[in-house]
């Protein structure tokens, strides 16, 4: 075979170098021998470096063979080397690799070996000595060492995300770690492991327990190659094959790899296209040289320009959509943004490419015939439909162009199909509503470009017909909600005609009406002049009448006060006389008494004199017990107070709870009598402010007494941004159908000043911290910007396109800043204009807030990062950590003490940033947190309000939570129907929320706010 290898080509492309190869691998001599040391020691080495580094290579044609040669001291030269790699059955695929021939067994056909395999698999799955116990089992002479070789290590982690997205409770990748740990650590019986991993999944390893310990005794890190090592490994194969290479190709070859570890394979690519294209010359005594390695395209566009080769080779469209599907298929990016190698069965191709085998083989063979080997398995081994194909190397992924697009869309296609399957399964539990525009047209291209199946879409997600459901019902509600639209705007369109017709006829009658008024105006005229004169004397008449009644009661007066002074001086008189008879009646008494006691007093002295010191002590005596009761007093009294207080806020609770019953019973009076009480009961034992309860009991009774005013229905469509002029009460809304609404807040109910219609889906609106400019931004990529008057009118100044969804917008010293789904933008003033100045391509972001100090806050997955400011967006000054999933929304209170964020299961998390360890964090909500909002209450609190698609808002006594001192209720409000979109604080401390039922509510979010208002009913 090394024959025919010499003849053919001496390097092997993409793949590894395999065991026979040997003769041809050069340049690693001494990392063999480093290898056969640790090994020695071990019994359990791991082989790490980066991707086309040489891992494999290095085990199969360095490793292997000197195995075979008897180099390890004290292991003989008698070896059964096991070579599998995990794929998505690590046990199933160990057990078939130990049942293959020359392993632990001989079978004597496919039957017998399968047969052995699912015994090894039984053997292997019933403990975690299984590996152990099947080379026991097997009866090989213990001489024989068995070799454990796991290549492309990193699979078996895919493989355990899957189980745990599964939540399979019995996980087969722990399994598999236990089994190799087990079978290393005992030495009974010669067992050794062997694996293969990318330096970049080592952080991936502490997930399963002792396997990282067991990393760090036998790791073996990959070294670069040396010049000199490079250099071997180049003119080696070369002079094996029979074949001579010039000096200045070495150089140029040595130079274009440079340090770059991963440029192994491609060299070794580049070096077998060059060998071929010498070869087709026909000179055996020319050298390879500089010409032939530039037809090739040099090692920059080699691997790319031959795989476009083999693609051109395909015939028709039908090839080259089942080459697509394929290499779709066989790479991964969705389940880790490193990108792996995705090895499957023909057979699972077939499926997905909705092809039967033989056109699939076509397709197949043409990317692995000789001098390509792109795909696994060679082209020496007959394809049958479970026959695994597999990239032979991670390089063609990052090399080839066609390849790099094909697997940024296919990512693409999974998140969007991801997506669905959690809107899916939130709608079919109840927490969570059918896809609209612009997510619903999305989806709908999504699968009409794509054309998903069940089988591709059993990689990522088993909701297929689910999702499908989903997506056909959501498009179905969809057309009837524009059906109904239409109907609707018809309906408006008739009613408004037929009302012009209407008051053209009324203002007609109202012309003759005004000349008839016009002249009677003028009768009344004169008569009204006649009357005020009349009127004004009649006035001045009234004024002295005035001033002659009040003298007249001054001196009433006057006279009542002395009348009454003057009998009050008699009575004293009299009574100071009866006192003074009385006082001498008593002392002549007193004289007597007074002399009767001197002579009992000196009896009793002497009985007191015998009796003080029986006193004394029993004085002491009745202190130490007085001392004792009084402790018990004190501690009846502390206890006593304690359980009032606790009665008395149960019984507050029972009386809120109680308002809300009388007052669905119509019965206002008393409803309203019960929830003030509630309140006094609770702040005279000092309660907690923030008590659901008793704000339930005070904010219905307020809604009750207003006639619920506090909703605005000025909106038709849904509303999904709302925000205000900082500093006062002007509150500005918008929604899908481009209304925008200016009002004014009295902090009960919304007063609209003026509208305004873009006729565009408003998914965003801004205002300049000034107030002097709003910015809307609109699902069709507008930017509307409007100047606001003194007169507080919508005035359109500009408008500005930008590209994406906008999701969040953000204003800071004269610049908006806009966070869309392709990334960042930023507008800032030029002169009167407002100009796109700065954008950032960045699909990876799920949420952005800006602070009033102008620092931008960027949230990736669970993570935030905080930069100070635009220009600084590479270097964060600080990171954090929220708990819980991905994080859609973030707000950071105006003073920068507390920052907040939202995930989209319903997690709200809050940091205080003067305290490293102060957080707060809980699952407040059942769906998504749509926007969060910081804010001071009217008794000056600072509160948190979130809002979600579980159609509530919380309310979040901020110093409390952080402080985890969980004294106040997080109160839950409720008045919308549909999903609430965003929130805003009034500078009256009221606070206004946008919803998909059309609604803008305003709310009092300060329970003694509500109490003051609820109380000026009861008088």
């Amino acid at each position: 075979m090394l024959t025919d290898v010499a003849i053919t080509n001496p390097f092997p492309g993409l793949r590894a170098f395999e065991e026979q190869e040997d003769v041809l691998f050069f340049g690693r001599e001494k990392q063999v021998d480093e290898l056969l040391k640790k090994l020695r020691t071990v019994r359990f080495l791991a082989v790490i470096g980066s991707s086309g580094s040489g891992k494999s290579s290095l085990v199969k044609s360095g490793l292997i063979p000197a195995l075979y040669s008897g180099f390890m001291s004290g292991a003989g030269s008698q070896w059964r080397i096991c070579t599998f790699r995990p794929g998505s059955d690590p046990i199933g695929n160990m057990a078939r690799a130990l049942a293959e021939d020359g392993v632990l067994f001989h079978p004597q056909n496919t039957e017998e070996q399968l047969t052995l395999g699912a015994i090894n698999e039984s053997i292997l799955r019933r403990s975690s000595q299984g590996l152990v116990e099947a080379y026991r089992q097997s009866n090989i002479d213990t001489k024989n060492n068995l070799l454990i070789l796991v290549d492309q290590f990193e699979e078996l982690f895919r493989f355990s995300k899957l189980e745990k997205d599964a939540k399979e409770v019995k996980r087969d990748s722990v399994a598999f770690i236990n089994l190799l740990l087990r079978a290393t650590e005992q030495r009974e019986l010669p067992v050794y492991v062997v694996f293969t991993m990318r330096s970049d999944f080592l952080g991936d390893c502490t997930e399963f327990r002792g396997f990282p310990e067991a990393i760090n005794e036998g790791q073996y890190l990959v070294p670069r190659m040396t010049r000199e090592e490079r250099r071997d490994a180049i003119t080696g194969p070369v002079a094996v094959g029979g074949g001579l290479i010039a000096s200045r190709l070495i150089n140029q070859l040595l130079n274009d790899v440079g340090d770059n570890p991963d440029q192994l394979p491609i060299l070794q690519h580049a070096l077998m296209r060059t060998w071929d294209i010498w070869k087709k010359k026909g000179d055996p005594d020319a050298e390879l040289d500089i010409d032939d390695y530039e037809e090739i395209g040099t090692m920059q566009h080699a691997l790319s320009q031959h795989a476009e080769e083999a693609y051109a080779e395909l015939t028709s469209d039908r090839q080259r959509k089942i080459c697509e599907v394929m290499f779709k298929a066989l790479t991964d990016k969705a389940s880790d943004a490193r990108g792996i190698r995705r090895p499957r069965k023909l057979g699972e191709i077939c499926a997905l490419a909705n092809a039967p085998i033989n056109e699939v083989i076509e397709v197949v063979d043409v990317f692995r015939q000789s001098g390509r080997a792109f795909l696994m398995p060679p082209a020496s081994v007959k394809l049958e439909a479970d026959t695994i194909i597999d990239i032979s190397h991670e390089s063609l992924m990052r090399v080839w162009d066609r390849l790099i697009a094909w697997v940024d869309e296919e990512n693409e296609s999974a998140q969007v199909y991801l997506r669905l399957c959690e809107a899916a399964d939130l709608y079919e539990t109840g927490k969570g509503g059918l896809w609209r525009d612009p997510e619903l047209q999305v989806a709908l291209k999504w699968k009409e470009a794509q054309a998903p199946n069940a089988t591709w879409a059993g990689r990522y997600n088993d909701m297929f017909e689910k999702v499908m459901l989903f997506l056909d019902h959501s498009r179905s509600q969809y057309e009837l909600e524009i059906k109904h639209k239409e109907e609707q705007q018809r309906k408006r369109l008739k009613k408004a005609r037929t009302l012009a017709t209407f008051i053209s006829g009324i203002a007609l009658i109202a012309l003759f009406l005004s000349i008839y008024s016009f002249q009677q105006k003028n009768v009344a005229t004169k008569q009204t002049k006649l009357a005020e004169a009349k009127t004004k004397e009649a006035l001045e008449q009234e004024k002295i009448a005035r001033e002659q009644k009040l003298i007249a009661e001054k001196n009433r007066e006057q006279a009542l006060s002395q009348k009454a002074l003057a009998e009050k001086s008699k009575e004293e008189a009299l009574k100071q006389k009866d006192i003074a008879n009385d006082e001498r009646t008593k002392a002549l008494k007193s004289e007597q008494n007074a002399l009767l006691q001197k002579s009992i007093a000196e009896q009793q002295r002497s009985y007191a004199q015998r009796n003080e010191q029986l006193a004394k002590e029993q004085q002491m005596i009745a202190e130490e017990q007085k001392k004792k009761a009084e402790q018990n007093e004190q501690l009846a009294v502390s206890e006593q107070k304690v359980s009032n207080r606790l009665k008395d806020l149960a019984e507050a609770r029972n009386l809120a709870y109680q308002s809300v019953l009388l007052l669905n019973e119509n019965k206002d009076k008393e409803s309203i009598d019960a929830a003030l009480k509630a309140y006094d009961l609770n702040n005279r034992q000092h309660g907690p402010e923030q008590n659901t309860d008793i704000y339930n009991a005070l904010h219905f009774n307020w809604v009750n007494s207003i006639d619920n005013k506090n909703q605005s229905l000025f909106h038709k469509y849904a509303v999904k941004s709302v925000t205000g002029k900082a500093g006062s009460n002007i509150v500005f809304s918008a929604d899908e159908s481009g209304q925008i609404a200016m009002f004014m807040s009295d902090g009960e109910k919304l007063q609209l000043l003026h509208s305004i219609n873009t006729r565009q889906d408003i998914r965003s609106l801004v205002m300049s911290t000034d107030g002097s400019k709003l910015a809307a931004f609109s699902a069709a990529g507008v930017m509307f910007v409007y100047s606001i008057t003194p007169e507080q009118a919508i005035k359109e100044a500009q408008q500005v396109r930008f590209t994406g969804i906008p999701k969040t917008a953000g204003y800071h010293n004269g610049s908006f800043y806009l966070y869309t789904s392709e990334g960042l933008s930023r507008f800032s003033a030029d002169g009167d204009k407002m100009v796109a100045n700065g954008s950032i391509a960045r699909k990876d972001i799920n949420a952005m807030t800006v602070s009033g100090t102008g620092k931008i806050l960027l949230a990736i997955g669970n993570k935030i990062s905080m930069y100070s400011g635009w220009d600084a967006l590479d270097q964060p000054i600080q990171t954090f950590t929220s708990a819980g999933t991905l994080v859609i929304t973030m707000a950071m209170d105006p003073t920068e003490h507390y920052l907040a964020a939202g995930t989209y299961k319903g997690m709200v998390w809050i940091k205080d940033l003067k305290s490293s360890n102060s957080t707060y964090s809980n699952a407040l909500h059942l769906s998504s947190v749509n926007d969060l909002e910081f804010g001071k209450t009217a008794d000056g609190k600072v509160q948190l309000a979130s809002a979600s698609s579980d159609q509530t808002i919380k309310l979040i006594d901020v110093k409390d939570a952080v402080s985890a001192n969980r004294l106040e209720d997080i109160v839950t409000l409720r008045g919308h129907n549909k999903w609430i979109y965003a929130l805003h604080y009034a500078a009256n401390g009221s606070l206004i929320s946008a919803s998909e039922d059309n609604k803008v509510i305003t709310w009092k979010p300060a329970t003694s706010d509500l109490y003051k208002s609820v109380s000026a009913l009861s008088k």
